[in-house]
């Protein structure tokens, strides 16, 4: 290449990094530096377009009134909102924004039709200052926050986080962009697998909650990821421009060294001592509570049972349930805690469609990092733990699409 092209094709790079658009990035450094770029891959006939974040998610102006003047209602549903034209479908962060701007708890859905919510709105604070967030790919109206400050553009987050040599995942999902990085931290914990420490880090993209960062282990015989998801493992990042520049130093700077030593400690420990009744009871309860088909749920459960070397018939009951919270928390079981947390790390890494709420598996997992275990001290546990819980279930085609 001649220095005029080299200089063409460097701002050409540049502009699709700012875009976002990373395939075209590698394609063109590919042909850069040596050889004719790869043909552009042609998309199927039926598949949208993917917009890039910078014009994906709008940002408008609004008050109670013009929220409610926008309504489209049908059958006596709140179906939609109207803004230029096009129709936005109401998210639950929209209702849950306007919840908090009327003071009053979400479970107000469940008492007044959300079309009514919008109407008592607008009669109370018609010309209240908001900001309402739509996501013009997927037509949902997201976040309606106060209007004040200036959030990050949701393109500049993508740069920021794509830019990042340590990012492992990327993704969007209802709101919150979220991408995990590797800081460099690994421990072989004896008679398990080698595990490394990322943080889990998710931005919003409509202004409603604070970024947050989250240390998360990753078990690298398996390949599970485990989100701590608990306060003292969790940091709010503060961020003060909406250049991304601030986000960028946050961070490239983040560091839990507390917790990393936490999580560490307790991966050991967790190793080394006996479950407790109690604590395969919770998993059993978080399979109960989120599993949606039940048929997947008796079929987690007697794995769990079987990793637990049948408390059920050690006891001589058919529910664990049907033992006293206080005497499950003292009664050990086959199973190590660490054979307990991976069972739910694997249900979560590598089944969470069978879950109607991953945060819930990343809860549970936070709360045993974050406390002592039952047994701790009392019951020591000897064996290796296995390298997967879940393999060889059948869960069938349904629960795979």
């Amino acid at each position: 290449m001649f220095l005029g092209e080299v200089k063409i094709m460097n701002d050409l790079i540049l502009a699709k990094m700012r875009e976002g658009d990373w395939g075209e990035v590698v394609r063109l450094m590919r042909a850069e530096y040596g050889g004719s770029p790869d043909p552009a891959p042609a998309a199927p006939k039926d598949a949208p377009r993917e917009m890039p974040f910078r014009e994906r998610f709008e940002t408008v102006r609004v008050t109670p009134r013009t929220v409610a003047d926008s309504v489209v209602e049908e059958n006596g549903r709140f179906s939609g909102i109207t803004f230029d034209g096009e129709r936005y479908k109401p998210s639950r962060r929209f209702l849950k924004g306007l919840a908090q701007r009327m003071k009053v708890s979400l479970s107000v859905f469940d008492l007044f039709s959300p079309l009514e919510v919008v109407h008592r709105a607008a009669e109370r604070a018609p010309d209240l200052p908001l900001r309402l967030t739509h996501d013009r790919q997927d037509h949902k109206a997201l976040g309606l926050i106060e209007d004040k400050g200036v959030p990050i553009p949701a393109g500049n987050i993508e740069i920021v986080m794509k830019n990042d040599q340590r990012l492992k995942k990327f993704d969007y999902h209802d709101g919150m962009i979220t991408g995990q990085f590797d800081l460099g931290e690994a421990w072989d914990v004896p008679n398990d697998s080698k595990y490394g420490v990322h943080v889990h880090t998710e931005v919003p993209v409509d202004g409603m909650g604070t970024p947050e960062a989250t240390l998360a282990t990753w078990r690298q015989i398996c390949s599970n990821g485990a989100v701590a998801e608990a306060p003292l493992f969790r940091t709010k990042m503060e961020v003060k421009d909406s250049s991304g520049e601030h986000f960028r130093r946050l961070l490239t700077s983040f560091s839990n060294p507390r917790g990393v030593e936490m999580l560490h400690t307790h991966l050991i420990i967790a190793n080394e001592t006996k479950a407790s009744v109690d604590e395969v009871h919770q998993v059993e309860t978080l399979i109960r509570r989120q599993v949606r088909d039940a048929r997947h749920q008796m079929l987690l459960c007697e794995r769990l049972q079987e990793v637990a070397d049948n408390p059920c018939v050690r006891y001589g009951v058919t529910d664990l349930g049907a033992i006293g919270e206080r005497r499950r928390a003292l009664l050990p079981t086959g199973a190590s805690v660490a054979d307990v947390m991976n069972f739910i790390s694997e249900l979560n890494t590598h089944h969470g469609e069978l879950l109607k709420n991953r945060n819930a598996a990343d809860g549970l997992l936070g709360e045993y990092y974050a406390r002592s275990y039952d047994l701790e001290e009392m019951y020591p546990h000897a064996h290796p733990a296995s390298q997967y819980y879940l393999r060889g279930i059948d869960f069938g085609e349904k629960a795979r699409g």
